[in-house]
């Protein structure tokens, strides 16, 4: 099976500890706090990390954590605005997706925003645009 690679080119990713990930495709996390401001606004592909440390937040969440895919691309959000917030900065976020079809198999990465680069990262990037259209589409 060959696949079209056929994604916005601008389209980056944001990898995210799976509670707060899966927080923020579902509606119940409405900013993202990091060190560095972003001018970057739009959607924007939420990638599960692998990593377990942030676990105890899925029962602040109520997300069952059996349920989850850990590396995989998992949603979609819009960055509609960045504020300073104590220290740090606040992502403010809106029109949350949680894909239907997880993109899974997909490495995250430490920069804040990534691109695709390589084959599978362009697959990826093409399979999760796809549902974004799909729910702008409904």
């Amino acid at each position: 099976m060959s696949i079209e690679i056929n994604y916005p080119p601008k389209l980056k990713a944001i990898s995210i500890h799976a509670p707060h990930a899966y927080a923020i495709c579902l509606g119940i996390k409405k900013d993202e706090y990091r060190s560095q401001p972003t001018n970057c606004r739009g959607w924007v592909l939420i990638h599960a990390s692998q990593s377990k440390q942030s676990d105890d937040y899925f029962a602040d969440y109520g997300i069952e954590p059996t349920k989850v895919k850990r590396g995989a691309i998992i949603g979609a959000v819009k960055i509609i605005n960045c504020v300073g917030f104590s220290g740090d900065y606040a992502y403010q976020l809106a029109n949350p997706i949680k894909f239907s079809r997880p993109v899974e198999g997909v490495k995250g990465k430490q920069a804040i925003f990534w691109g695709a680069k390589t084959d599978v990262e362009k697959i990826a990037f093409t399979l999760a645009s796809e549902q974004i259209r799909e729910y702008l589409l409904r």
